[in-house]
């Protein structure tokens, strides 16, 4: 051997005695032909009497299947096995960690095998911890949304307990959060948009609770958004400035989370309910903290939704009553206590009982009978309206059945039977009503359901389910008619039949100018539209007289008889005499037809003539005023919506201003309060109108409006001057209006 190749010989065994990792050549039956020291310490513990002569056999126990996969390799040359893992037997390894070895086997040529070893104990170690952590992230995290689960708010409910403890100004606060609308949107949109809903609102939650929300000081930034599952979320707060800051952010948060979505090219509406405890009523425990939050967003969605609630002892009272209620109510199904009662229902032009209605009751063992609202709304919220529903409509087509049978033709025409937004939810409902129908023998077109005027009209759900039942051949009601949200002018989108007044008209209609025209505003649309109605809550002969005179076609309440169980409503209407309603009083024949003549001249008068809800819709324009004042609004049904399209289509009155949104705010500021309001306001076709409008204590709004364009010219100059001198006369910069209070008037028109 030549010097330089000796020196190079002995460099190349220098490095490979010192190298860091283990090195081998094997011959193909697993003989050692060399090996370095770092191998023998590392194949040692396997080998405990230190024969080190085959590594086949020293491999034996961890990787036994090493021997085929060298024999088993065909090619001339190339890699048998790479990063092969090698965990060492049980108490092979010292120390507190069991020692793991990577191999790689590599075959150079037919006779020999070079075989590299190291100790990978600490790397697969910490791989280990890594995916422990990943592991239990996982299940601290909501895959659905990526936000925290349960398990990390309790822990974090826990340490603000922990620290309020140790310091009496530690603020913190926890919100419960649930969308009011979320199940609507997964029955009607889908399952895939309900999930995108929930990952929607999960990125609102974070993007708004901002971590400055938090940081009373800047040590703790800690606040927490999390989802608890289906459409439940939690944000923990610690570390507040001020326990009052927690109701600011709650209403941000409400805020952002009631505006439209776009999920599937389309908008979505979803409003949410929360629950706020604070620190003062925090108690010590996380589990019992996250009830309170629970218990006060349940308040909050009983209040109507979209609003918080903070929580307050007596809330847990109440709820701890609802329990109770609940579970009596469900011994009351399985025991048979609860029983239906009947409302008769007569036609105000012959005074026949010409259909009931059918109401449940409670007989309670202990408590006697319990009003229906001491229960419903527990039942509704507990899913027991469901088959409480399901009883009373059994037991009504059934009691029909055998009044025909004892009473025949003086046997009301029509059962009358109230829905539930939960029955209504139900896929099953028109099954369930198609069998009682056959397993009483009622005919459907004998049965009424009723559902009221918020559900028929405000979800889609509740109209698709509502054609279902009519496709039975039976009819619909639309209950509460004036206090939800549906209008006269939306009335013909509703597939209803009968549309039943509203007590709260009715109370009034003997001393309201303003119900009495609304109630025969509603009659007369009805009629248009083959819809008959019934008044709810008569309880004197002048209701009974006003009602007959508007021709509304029949009426229930305690002037004719109270709810009666089966037995004494049988007996009732066996007795009633065919005696007209003209029998009540000072009842005027039903065929006056003095309303129908004061509505059709209201409809040709010039004068521009409105009648406006409490909140502000449009229930009655005469043709001067849709003339006037809705040319351009379409189907504008509120006051803002005519002035909104007024301003877009510069149509009805004039308004100058680039910031419609800003001029309805000062207006309203301004002018909306006061009882009594005279304007004078310009057109945008030139003419001038006297605007008056009244409201009502109840909120109800009567508009009239005059064109004044021919008094004008010599008008303005003498009223500025009567009324700079009587009254002084203050400029409203921002909406250009001027106003003077003389006695309990108010005045205002336009500069």
């Amino acid at each position: 051997m030549k010097p330089d190749s000796t020196a190079s010989y002995e460099a190349l065994m220098q490095f490979l005695y010192q190298a860091p990792i283990g090195l081998m050549q094997v011959a193909p039956d697993g003989e050692i032909t060399m090996i370095n020291p770092m191998s023998a310490r590392l194949l040692m513990p396997l080998a405990p009497g230190g024969n080190l002569l085959n590594l086949f056999d020293v491999m034996a126990s961890a990787a036994p299947q090493l021997r085929a996969m060298a024999a088993g390799f065909s090619a001339p040359s190339g890699v048998i096995c790479e990063s092969l893992r090698v965990a060492l037997p049980a108490g092979a390894a010292r120390g507190a960690l069991a020692q793991t070895l990577d191999l790689s086997l590599l075959k150079l040529d037919d006779g020999s095998l070079m075989v590299s070893l190291s100790d990978t104990t600490l790397v697969v170690h910490q791989e280990q911890q890594r995916l422990a952590l990943q592991l239990r992230d996982a299940n601290r995290t909501d895959k659905l949304t990526a936000l925290p689960n349960r398990a990390v708010v309790l822990e974090r409910i826990a340490h603000a307990l922990a620290a309020a403890c140790h310091d009496p100004g530690y603020e913190f606060a926890v919100m419960f959060i649930n969308c009011d609308r979320f199940n609507s949107v997964n029955v009607t949109l889908g399952q895939d948009a309900g999930d995108e809903l929930l990952r929607l609102l999960a990125g609102r939650l974070n993007g708004t609770v901002r971590a400055g929300d938090a940081v009373g000081r800047p040590a703790e930034p800690q606040r927490t958004a999390a989802r608890l599952g289906g459409d439940e979320f939690v944000v923990v707060l610690e570390g507040l400035r001020h326990a009052d800051d927690a109701q600011n952010i709650a209403q941000r948060l409400l805020d952002a989370l009631c505006k439209p979505y776009s999920i599937g090219g389309q908008l979505v509406h979803a409003s949410a309910s929360m629950g706020l405890v604070l620190r003062a009523q925090a108690g010590t425990d996380a589990d019992s903290l996250l009830q309170n939050a629970s218990t006060a967003m349940r308040e909050a969605k009983r209040g109507g939704g979209a609003r918080y609630s903070v929580f307050e002892p007596s809330m847990k009272e109440r709820a701890e009553r609802r329990g109770s209620v609940e579970a009596g109510l469900r011994r009351a199904l399985l025991e048979g206590e609860l029983f239906v009662v009947y409302q008769p229902i007569v036609d105000l032009a012959s005074g026949d009982c010409v259909a009931a209605e059918a109401l449940v009751r409670w007989r309670h063992p202990s408590r006697g009978i319990v009003p229906p609202v001491e229960f419903i709304e527990v039942a509704e919220e507990t899913g027991l309206i469901g088959p409480l529903g399901e009883f009373v409509l059994n037991e009504a087509c059934r009691e029909f059945v055998h009044w025909r049978r004892v009473l025949g033709d003086r046997a009301p025409r029509t059962m009358s039977v109230n829905l539930s937004r939960a029955q209504l939810a139900n896929p099953a409902l028109v099954s369930q009503v198609a069998q009682a129908l056959h397993a009483s023998g009622m005919p459907a077109v004998n049965l009424l359901l009723e559902v009221t005027e918020t559900l028929a009209a405000q979800d889609p759900l509740v109209q698709v389910r509502l054609h279902e039942l009519k496709a039975l051949g039976l009819t619909l009601a639309l209950d509460d008619f004036g206090t939800g949200y549906s209008s006269l002018a939306s009335l013909h989108l509703l597939p209803v039949d009968v549309v039943k007044i509203d007590r709260s008209f009715v109370s009034q209609a003997e001393t309201s100018p303003h119900h009495r025209v609304l109630i025969a505003a509603t009659v007369r649309v009805a009629r248009s539209l083959g819809m008959r109605t019934v008044a709810e809550g008569i309880e004197t002969a002048g209701q009974a007289a006003v009602l007959a005179r508007l021709q509304c076609d029949k009426g229930q309440g305690y002037l004719f008889a109270k709810p009666l169980v089966a037995e004494e409503a049988l007996r009732w209407m066996a007795a009633r005499p065919h005696a007209g309603i003209a029998a009540l009083g000072a009842v005027q024949p039903a065929n006056d037809s003095t309303v129908e003549q004061l509505l059709e001249g209201l409809q040709r008068s010039n004068l521009a003539i409105a009648l406006f809800d409490p909140e502000e819709r449009l229930v009655f324009a005469n043709r001067s005023y849709v003339d006037v004042f809705c040319g351009g609004a379409g189907d504008a049904q509120t006051w803002e919506d005519i002035l909104r399209a007024a301003h877009q289509h510069r149509r009805g009155l004039r308004i100058d201003t680039d910031d419609i949104e800003g001029w309805l705010t000062d207006a309203r500021r301004h002018n909306r309060k006061a009882p009594l309001r005279v304007s004078d306001s310009a057109l945008c076709d030139g003419r001038s109108m006297r605007i008056t409008e009244e409201t009502q204590p109840d909120g109800w709004q009567l508009v009239v409006s005059t064109d004044v364009t021919s008094l004008k010219p010599g008008e303005g100059d003498l009223l500025r001057a009567h009324t700079q001198a009587l009254l002084g006369v203050d400029i409203d910069q921002p909406t250009s209006l001027r106003t003077a209070v003389a006695g309990d008037k108010f005045h205002v028109g336009q500069q």
